[in-house]
């Protein structure tokens, strides 16, 4: 008998704020949480915007001067296990997505900040680190998934966490990447790039029997995920999307229903040029003649990208999108790209999500995919 998978928690960040109403009221607004960066100089790049944080409106639980990626993490921890209703951390492994910093820069290991994060909750073992980029919290998830699925553990805490600093923003800047006219507008014609946000997000993840034995209520069902990597290029995604187009054909085989079953797909969407054409070839590829009936959205575009977390946070936006029935938007979204026309959510839409797709891609051909189902 397989063992089925719930979302029974969940704790999140992004610029915001810390908790699920505020990301709700901006993400689902299609309000851009992007303001002019004061936390670095960012006097000579390319643009001076990113969806950062106010300091005096988040209040970070035992947080010290400095708030960091451990006061991030460890905060959406406490609320996921809060939500959850669990009381005994220690029976809980954590499996986290972090940054992979430069020594120069942080001389933290990555692995050292899932130890802080972890002591800090009280959780057990195994701990585990992601720092595989744009991929690394949906990896996670989707490691922490299998851990529970295999019955390794009854339940997990996984997710990300990531806060924009003077590294990250200076490398899309050297890369010209970065949208010049301080938007993210994923899909659109006049696009100009990507913009980085702080994020985070944990999510229990827990077996059928443990929510049933605590008689807890799950929030929604991993339905299904899948890891792929079309090792095409060490930058630039493949043109035809074949490495999206496997992992949510995969994610959709591994949970049993068919394209025609799935309502939203919550796209990587960075707003640069390759990268949506490719998502986009790779949904057209993988859904078919399905691809009109199923809504798409870019939620970067209101919270920037988290980079390492971004896995996480997006998946927390499409649990409230099946648990509020109402579809986030793409923001700035004026003129669709036609080459591969996707159904896109422009508005709130309220709308019925049985099922609904995560998907987020990352350098090197690497792309994941999370299907979560309504309970």
């Amino acid at each position: 008998m397989t063992t089925e998978v719930y979302v029974s928690g969940f704790g999140v960040f992004s610029a915001f704020g810390l908790g699920p109403t505020a990301l709700f009221d901006g993400a689902f607004s299609g309000s851009p949480a992007f303001r002019p960066v004061t936390r670095f100089d960012v006097s000579r790049c390319r643009t001076d915007r990113a969806a950062t944080y106010q300091e005096s409106e988040v209040d970070f639980p035992d947080a010290g001067p400095g708030v960091g990626t451990v006061d991030v993490a460890s905060a959406c921890g406490r609320q996921a296990l809060d939500m959850a209703g669990w009381r005994d951390p220690a029976q809980l492994p954590l499996i986290l997505a972090t940054k992979l910093r430069a020594p120069s820069v942080e001389p933290e290991p990555p692995a050292e900040t899932t130890e802080r994060v972890a002591d800090r909750l009280g959780l057990g073992k195994p701990r585990r680190t992601f720092v595989n980029a744009c991929c690394a919290a949906t990896n996670a998830i989707i490691h922490g998934a299998q851990l529970v699925r295999a019955g390794v553990t009854s339940a997990v805490l996984a997710g990300g966490a990531f806060l924009v600093d003077r590294q990250a923003f200076s490398l899309f800047d050297a890369a010209q990447a970065l949208a010049a006219d301080g938007q993210v507008r994923p899909f659109d014609q006049d696009r100009q790039g990507v913009l980085l946000g702080d994020g985070g997000a944990m999510l229990l993840l827990e077996s059928g029997d443990s929510i049933r034995a605590r008689g807890a209520q799950p929030l929604a069902r991993l339905a299904g995920w899948a890891m792929t990597d079309d090792a095409f290029h060490v930058a630039k995604p493949h043109a035809q999307g074949a490495g999206v187009a496997a992992a949510v054909t995969q994610a959709l085989h591994r949970s049993g229903i068919g394209p025609g079953q799935l309502t939203y797909v919550n796209a990587h969407g960075t707003g640069t040029p390759l990268n949506d054409a490719s998502e986009a070839a790779g949904l057209h590829a993988a859904l078919g003649p399905h691809t009109e009936k199923v809504y798409v959205s870019g939620t970067k575009s209101t919270t920037g990208h988290a980079l390492e977390a971004s896995g996480a946070l997006e998946s927390v936006i499409t649990l409230l999108a099946i648990r509020s029935s109402v579809l986030p938007p793409t923001a700035a979204l004026s003129r669709p790209d036609t080459h591969h026309p996707l159904r896109h959510v422009s508005a709130p839409e309220p709308v019925e999500v049985p099922y609904a797709l995560s998907l987020n891609s990352s350098v090197g051909g690497v792309n994941a995919a999370i299907l979560l189902a309504a309970t």
